[in-house]
């Protein structure tokens, strides 16, 4: 996305006379146009995965909050199976579904009160911990371009100027009309390499804030809960 409006038409000056971008790329090496049309591939996907990924945590944390109100109101001292099929984004409703599951199954099997509020914590942390990994699913593809892209895109620009060397040493000068082309290509990929990176850096880092927001709520929730349910820790 961002790449494809980098390549839009932009008139450039070569010796024979006035050159766009396209054209170039058009012109370029089958290597150049390679590594082009990975960053291109590597930009579409890490946007897609920006979008999807945002756009779910958005909506994972509207229901979080619309489940801990109710959570919070007359209804959460009940039977929370209900509400929770009503939220299944929620972070904090599969918590506390997975509480209430525990404190039902070592309710009357001789476990005292501190050791049932140790079993009913940890079954909630699990179930938090594997909603937010699932969360997780696809972000680190963005770490991976924005660490990448860069290398990718200096991989086309050192091939665009041996390109160029190699067009020196073919014509026997090294005018204009014959380094031109080569380091056009150069310049090409690695604004393409940076293009790729630079969102999916910024990409990256966003869905990680969002994820430590939804971990850090299930974690306070998950006390909140405990507090509710079996009240204050008995040693």
């Amino acid at each position: 996305m961002v790449i494809a409006s980098m390549l839009a038409v932009s008139p450039l000056q070569t010796g024979g006379g006035a050159s766009s971008i396209p054209s170039l790329v058009l012109q370029a090496s089958p290597f150049s146009k390679a590594v082009l049309g990975l960053l291109v591939a590597l930009s579409v996907y890490s946007w897609a995965v920006m979008w999807d990924r945002l756009r779910l945590y958005a909506r994972v944390r509207r229901q979080d909050a619309r489940f801990l109100q109710v959570f919070r109101g007359g209804e959460g001292s009940g039977d929370l199976r209900g509400i929770a099929m009503q939220h299944p984004l929620s972070v904090l409703a599969k918590a506390a579904l997975a509480g209430q599951k525990a404190s039902e199954q070592h309710t009357g099997e001789g476990v005292g009160p501190a050791a049932r509020f140790e079993l009913v914590q940890r079954a909630m942390d699990r179930t938090s911990d594997d909603a937010v990994t699932h969360l997780e699913r696809h972000v680190s593809f963005l770490a991976t371009t924005g660490s990448v892209a860069p290398f990718i895109g200096l991989m086309g620009t050192v091939w665009g100027v041996m390109v160029s060397f190699v067009n020196i040493g073919a014509q026997g000068s090294a005018t204009l009309v014959v380094v031109a082309p080569g380091i056009a290509e150069a310049l090409i990929a690695t604004i393409a390499g940076l293009a790729a990176a630079i969102p999916s850096v910024i990409g990256y880092n966003h869905c990680l804030g969002k994820l430590r927001e939804i971990g850090h709520a299930a974690a306070q929730f998950t006390s909140e809960y405990l507090d509710r349910r079996l009240g204050a820790r008995h040693s």
